[in-house]
């Protein structure tokens, strides 16, 4: 693999590939998207992943944003790129990768994808067409690593702009990535999720470069991730909180059928678990359980293992790498153990600073220092952060604030769920009402009736969810991340509704 993205590379790099430029990666988790990345990175250019999910409008606002030199596209996604290039009035490139038959399998998708279309350059092509590796580029892994997209979630993705990284830093960085994620040359990495994601292409690509073996899923499933960890030995996975529940709604029998002994860190992050999930997650892979809060713009924040979190429950953990979490009010004055604020945080001691692409002004807040990326919560007595969810989704009920994690953690305490989300919707009278959307696991019965019953010995009466509705799935990315504006957009106010 390493070769043929040296051939790449070399190839990239005769098309203008370089210490400034970008190529935009749409792809499935296959060997494509690592010898894309890995290429592009050898030449000194950015890669830029993008969401598989996206629309054309929200692929071209990346493209327009990011104004890369070529698109690297799966044969799926060749449509979404031509119209996403028609919105966006650019004539980039496009290179297209053909779709093996396994991957199509795996992925569940139409057999006729393995069919290129015909209307531009192969991947394989430029492959073939150079007969030798890329030679060495001075700097070019760490010019690589200089711009990066937030998920938007909550909004449109933002280009963060990383100064260029020293040779301290990089390596500070590899080191301290490698050591808590247990990276190793002998390691057995299982990529679970995206590798459109950051944290999931990041170890991937961390992984590679250290000569560990890799295992990709096309898409998680939990039989299948079961059976990767049994068979090959796995060490280390990356997943989300929503992944573990998938698993552990599997029947007891079937997971007592896999030996997992094997793993020595899984780990999770990129949305809250709730502690239900999170407690018998550490029971069944026991000291493997471990944790991480970060963001885009500052890297990785807190780490916590599996003793820490049984003595902390709820907790993400506390700064590691010289990185430091403020909470504080509106106004910027910290607040003490156990009082809900705004999350403020900055990198470890080795990230670089950033500023946001095709934004002008800085990202200072009220707190000199930190970053405020949306989160709230608090900190314990001992330092260790406690996430209560989004600020933007704060639920202000007749004037009083309700923060949707602590419902969420609530209703998953109830054995018979796999999924939830809470969100506030409008009201005439109170401004806004609790909503609560929940996926049963599968073969439960669950009833709206059953579920406020429930709450009842949980919560305090104004938290109660006024709509429960029993759905088959939530709208979360692959990355785990709920996307709750879609959710709350099933209520927007209409004419005569009266909200």
């Amino acid at each position: 693999m390493h070769e043929r993205a040296g051939r790449l590379a070399a190839a990239l790099a005769a098309a203008g590939a370089g210490r400034g430029a970008r190529v935009a990666l749409l792809l499935r988790n296959d060997i494509e998207f690592l010898e894309a990345s890995l290429a592009v990175a050898a030449t000194g250019a950015n890669p830029v992943p993008i969401n598989t999910a996206w629309t054309a409008p929200e692929v071209a606002h990346v493209l327009a944003d990011s104004g890369p030199l070529l698109v690297v596209v799966h044969t799926e996604f060749v449509g979404v790129v031509e119209g996403a290039l028609d919105i966006a009035g650019a004539t980039t490139g496009v290179v297209e990768a053909a779709m093996p038959p396994e991957l199509l399998a795996e992925a569940g998708l139409d057999a006729a994808l393995a069919r290129p279309t015909g209307r531009h350059r192969l991947l394989e092509d430029l492959i073939a067409a150079e007969p030798r590796p890329l030679g060495q580029v001075e700097g070019a892994i760490a010019d690589s690593m200089g711009l990066i997209y937030t998920s938007g979630t909550t909004g449109r993705p933002k280009g963060v702009l990383r100064e260029r990284l020293t040779a301290e830093q990089l390596l500070s960085i590899a080191g301290a990535t490698a050591t808590r994620m247990g990276l190793t040359p002998q390691a057995e990495v299982l990529v679970a999720g995206p590798l459109y994601h950051t944290s999931p292409n990041a170890v991937a690509v961390l992984a590679l470069r250290m000569g560990a073996s890799i295992t990709v899923m096309p898409r998680f499933d939990p039989r299948r991730f079961l059976d990767h960890v049994q068979r090959y030995r796995i060490t280390q996975a990356k997943v989300v909180p929503t992944m573990l529940s998938r698993l552990l709604s599997l029947p007891a029998e079937v997971r007592a059928g896999y030996d997992v002994s094997s793993l020595t860190h899984l780990i999770h992050s990129s949305a809250p678990c709730p502690p239900a999930v999170k407690r018998a997650a550490i029971e069944w892979f026991g000291s493997a359980v471990r944790e991480f809060y970060g963001c885009t713009e500052a890297g990785t924040i807190t780490w916590i293992d599996a003793e820490e979190w049984l003595a902390h429950p709820g907790s993400v953990g506390r700064p590691a790498d010289g990185s430091a979490v403020v909470v504080a009010d509106a106004a910027g004055h910290p607040l003490p153990p156990g009082e809900i604020g705004d999350v403020y945080v900055r990198g470890a001691d080795y990230w670089p600073d950033f500023h946001y692409l095709n934004r002008t002004g800085g990202h200072d807040g009220p707190v000199p220092g930190r970053l405020c990326v949306g989160d709230t919560g608090y900190l314990d007595e001992d330092g260790f952060l406690h996430l209560t969810g989004r600020s933007a989704e704060i639920i202000i009920r007749g004037g009083v604030n309700i923060h949707p994690a602590e419902i969420e953690h609530a209703i998953m305490a109830i054995p018979a769920v796999e999924d939830v989300a809470v969100f506030g919707i409008p009201d005439a009278d109170l401004g806004e009402t609790v909503a609560a959307h929940i996926v049963p696991r599968p073969g439960a019965t669950l009833t709206p009736a059953g579920i406020a019953g429930a709450l009842r010995e949980r919560l305090a009466k104004f938290k109660h969810p006024t709509t429960i509705r029993i759905v088959a799935s939530l709208p979360r990315d692959d990355a785990g991340k709920l996307r709750k504006q879609s959710l709350r957009a099933e209520y927007a106010p209409g004419p005569g509704t009266g909200r």
